[in-house]
């Protein structure tokens, strides 16, 4: 049975596109069939990190919505776009034209929407995970796409608002008995290698802190010219996305409830 995640992060500028697009790419290079689905309506970016010019992005997410297209036009197989040499990798990305934006903006998403896609993924690509790169915040529609996923994992960085605004965004997700992960993304190194870093801030947001991912100038600079991981597999950015991947198939190996996560660095 496919599990359903979102990315999400309490505000921009986290990383989250970045993460989605490099799990993805682990998560079918350890074999998996994985759909990536671009949420971020008001600034879709993911396409670029995939290197999917306009020409291949011929049908978006918002066609399929309002019933111009089926899901098969809509998906794009980017397994060979990216030259990956084990599973699969799907995308469904949103449109960048205006008039679409501010449509889906003003009347939003059905509330089964996010379960209906993720179920017709799974019959018809037979997809393992299904990842909802959301936009940031606690609007309506981001809020509906995290309470239909199996579960989120919040993108946090090192400073007051975010520290807080993800303890509140956690606050929420458990009062809707929502399974919550946290990954630490862009740390400054001096205060990554703490080695009690990440069950300290696990106490103060209480939620498992599952992957600490330091500042590096590479991955930024890096993001417009395709996936870091495929592109510098041996890089200590990759080597720790990587863990992160391994951990995620472990807490969801089994299908079931999941409680409690062991944390890692």
């Amino acid at each position: 049975m496919v599990v359903s995640i979102a990315i999400h992060s309490y505000r921009g500028g986290t990383g989250k596109s970045t993460t989605t697009a490099n799990l993805s790419v682990l998560l079918a290079a350890l074999g998996r069939r994985v759909a990536t689905i671009d949420l971020d309506i008001t600034s879709p970016g993911l396409h670029v990190i995939y290197s999917v010019s306009p020409q291949l992005l011929k049908n978006t997410l918002n066609d399929y919505i309002y019933g111009k297209v089926d899901l098969k036009d809509v998906v794009l197989d980017l397994t060979n776009h990216l030259r990956l040499p084990r599973g699969k990798l799907y995308f469904l990305g949103s449109s960048m034209k205006p008039e679409d934006i501010v449509k889906v903006m003003r009347e939003g998403y059905h509330e089964g929407f996010f379960k209906h896609i993720a179920l017709a993924l799974d019959q018809e690509f037979g997809v393992d995970y299904v990842i909802f790169d959301t936009h940031p915040g606690l609007n309506e529609d981001t809020l509906l796409a995290v309470m239909s996923s199996d579960l989120s994992i919040l993108l946090m960085r090192m400073d007051k608002q975010d520290i807080t605004g993800t303890y509140v965004t956690m606050q929420v997700m458990k009062k809707f008995g929502k399974v919550c992960y946290v990954i630490l993304n862009m740390v400054p190194p001096n205060l990554a290698n703490a080695p009690e870093l990440a069950n300290e801030v696990s106490k103060i947001i209480n939620a498992p802190v599952i992957g600490v991912l330091p500042f590096y100038d590479e991955v930024l600079s890096h993001r417009s010219k395709g996936v870091f991981c495929l592109h510098h597999p041996q890089h200590p950015y990759s080597t720790k996305m990587l863990k992160i991947a391994k951990h995620i198939m472990s807490l969801t190996a089994s299908q079931g409830p999941m409680q409690q996560a062991t944390q890692v660095a």
